[in-house]
């Protein structure tokens, strides 16, 4: 709040004193006439527009406001008629009464740009689909089914499982036999084409395998495994080739044995830290150089 006569806003020291006439607030500087009113029987002070209007009898005692008074009805006013005229916008922009967003204007405005997108039913999305798959209609909208569960033990299920797989192969052979029996018409109406005598034609049958008579025995089967590996001995003790050194593979001394293992030559010390039972390198034998060489 500020002064009705010089403006200036009230404070700690410049407090706000009512004029006991007019009733408008005012500073002490200003409120500082003095003059008798009858209302109170008693002087007062009071502001410079009611002592004027006091020494004039002729003329009607009307009370005038102060001049920043009428100065805050102006701005009110100017502050009403800006509501009004915000509002009277708002009802013109479409007849509609809220105000549109950023987003809702730039949707409408792309909106008009594109313009109508064509609508179509699920109908016609569904006739679609119906002739690209070159299926009826009710197959498609037909809802897919789901199987209902397996209540079959486990050996009622391997049961049909062997079923189906017998049925399967009968299946099999009786189209292999279809096909044999048509190659064999087609060849014998080409070989009449050709003027010579149709091959007679061989009858696939299904016989069952019979068993051989001359199945191995296992004295037999013994033997073979016997001779196989004394082959493979044979091969291990043949000479090493000639290009082979008598020196231990690790520390390059004399050799002094053969790993059965890996058929490298080693000195004692040396096989002993080669040793691996897992390779098959555990076992060994007596090595000595050949002496018609000289190393």
């Amino acid at each position: 709040m500020s002064c009705n006569s010089c403006t200036k806003p009230f404070n700690l020291l410049r407090k706000e004193k009512g004029c006991p006439s007019c009733g408008f607030s005012y500073c002490s500087k200003c409120l500082d006439n003095k003059m008798f009113l009858p209302k109170l029987n008693a002087e007062s002070k009071v502001c410079a527009k009611c002592k004027n209007i006091n020494a004039k009898p002729s003329e009607p005692k009307t009370v005038e406001a102060p001049d920043a008074y009428y100065r805050r009805l102006g701005a009110m006013g100017e502050k009403q008629a800006n509501q009004e005229i915000l509002e009277r916008l708002q009802k013109l922009k479409e007849g509609k009464s809220t105000p549109l967003t950023k987003d809702e204007e730039i949707k409408n405005r792309l909106q008009n740009i594109k313009g109508e997108t064509p609508t179509t039913s699920d109908a016609e999305i569904y006739s679609r689909l119906a002739k690209l798959r070159g299926v009826p209609v009710e197959v498609v909208n037909a809802k897919p089914v789901l199987p209902p569960p397996d209540t079959r033990t486990e050996q009622q299920q391997a049961d049909d499982l062997v079923k189906q797989y017998i049925e399967q192969t009968g299946i099999d052979t009786k189209y292999q036999d279809e096909f044999d029996g048509i190659i064999s018409s087609i060849e014998s109406r080409v070989q009449k084409l050709k003027g010579s005598k149709p091959a007679p034609v061989a009858v696939a049958q299904s016989k069952p395998e019979e068993k051989s008579d001359e199945s191995e025995d296992e004295e037999t089967s013994v033997k073979k495994i016997i001779e196989k590996i004394k082959k493979e001995a044979t091969f291990e003790d043949e000479t090493p080739p000639c290009d082979e050194l008598p020196f231990c593979e690790i520390c390059n001394e004399d050799a002094r044995m053969r790993c059965l293992g890996c058929r490298y030559l080693f000195c004692k010390r040396c096989f002993l830290d080669h040793k691996d039972d897992d390779d098959g390198c555990d076992r060994y034998e007596p090595y000595e150089a050949p002496k018609n060489k000289n190393y």
